[in-house]
């Protein structure tokens, strides 16, 4: 009987080959649903832009690439990336904008701006960015922000910046909104966790069920060791 036969018993068209190390590998997929949570969370730093990316990405695909080996059935394959797909985008988005906030509540300073210019970017959705001048200021400053459909020229809003440059303003209502920020980020990576595990889980227990029917199938006197 080959190699392949024997780790992984009957196996259906578009079943993928079983890991060498499964043990290894499934240690290894909390550690990937987590990088897109620290790349999120670094994103907002303006000197950690690169990092964050790399993070995120590399977390994303090492994930997908471990749970993808781990579930040697393609309908369980399908159904976890229907079920990862939606929290592997949001827990880094929700992330960076949770990181923004708090750190604008622990450095920011709040002032009052003017909108005075909003530039309308069309692509698969409408986005808006607000140019601002604040008032008051010494030095004429000008900051852009993303808006909404809402938002006009001349408007007087009120935003928080960092005196330090370490993360870009945001209007205020956002900054506390943070707590909200916090939650949906955790929700998302609990759910991205919660939804990768069960997938390696079910894909043991498939691989296990696999092989002891292939073990029954096999005539007496058998021989099992990998061919040469």
């Amino acid at each position: 009987m080959t190699t392949g036969t024997k780790r992984g018993g009957r196996k259906r068209a578009g079943d993928l080959e079983y890991p060498r190390r499964p043990v290894l590998t499934a240690l290894l997929v909390p550690v990937a649903a987590l990088l897109p949570l620290v790349g999120g969370v670094l994103g907002p730093l303006r000197w950690m832009l690169v990092p964050s990316i790399v993070l995120c990405l590399g977390g994303v695909v090492w994930l997908l690439v471990a749970v993808m080996s781990l579930s040697p059935s393609a309908v369980l394959r399908r159904v976890a990336l229907a079920l990862m797909f939606a929290p592997m985008i949001a827990t880094p988005l929700c992330a960076m904008q949770a990181s923004q906030a708090l750190v604008l509540q622990a450095r920011g300073v709040s002032e009052s701006a003017v909108i005075t210019r909003i530039e309308v970017h069309h692509g698969k959705s409408t986005t808006y960015d607000c140019t601002l001048r604040y008032v008051g200021s010494a030095t004429p400053t000008a900051d852009a922000i993303s808006c909404g459909a809402d938002d006009r020229v001349g408007e007087r809003v009120q935003v928080v910046r960092d005196p330090g440059g370490l993360v870009d303003p945001e209007f205020d209502w956002r900054v506390r909104a943070a707590r909200a920020d916090v939650v949906f980020a955790a929700a998302s990576e609990i759910a991205l966790m919660v939804v990768s595990v069960l997938a390696v889980a079910v894909g043991a227990v498939i691989h296990i069920v696999g092989l002891r029917r292939a073990g029954t199938s096999c005539p007496a006197g058998t021989d099992l060791r990998p061919s040469s």
